[in-house]
């Protein structure tokens, strides 16, 4: 019997007519590494159920049997983003920034998030509120 996966190559099973479809899952799982309970076998546009067999379905080995994953598979996270890394080093900062959000910068004297009031200018990499204390300290001269 064929058998046909999204994202998968095509494969083929040896398989008896009187077959249940929960064992055909087991043997299945071999080759495409997929959990029994996160597969679904549909021929020919219906759904097999767990108790039949492959007589109950009149399936033959021309027609291919599609494979397809249910919710809880790890193949199927897409759809979102990726999780945000968190900023290790607060002192360095990466080349082209951290991607995602700008309010993902950290504070070089907190640690705290940053957001749009981060001072990234020379490198500072501080909160507004904390540069203001601090900026005489660092050799920063107010003009006006």
């Amino acid at each position: 019997v064929h058998f046909k996966a999204a994202g998968l190559p095509a494969f083929e099973l040896e398989l008896e007519q009187s077959t249940a479809v929960r064992d055909v899952k087991k043997l299945a799982k071999e080759l495409c590494s997929i959990e029994p309970e996160h597969m679904r076998l549909i021929y020919e546009g219906r759904a097999l159920r767990e108790a039949d067999t492959l007589e109950c379905y009149k399936a033959d080995a021309e027609t291919p049997i599609q494979l397809h994953f249910t919710a809880g598979h790890a193949a199927l996270l897409g759809g979102s983003k990726p999780p945000q890394q968190q900023q290790r080093n607060p002192f360095t900062t990466p080349v082209r920034g951290l991607p995602g959000s700008k309010g993902n910068r950290t504070s070089r004297m907190s640690g705290r998030l940053g957001g749009m009031a981060l001072i990234r200018k020379y490198g500072i990499l501080m909160k507004r509120q904390e540069f203001r204390e601090k900026a005489e300290q660092i050799g920063f001269v107010k003009y006006r």
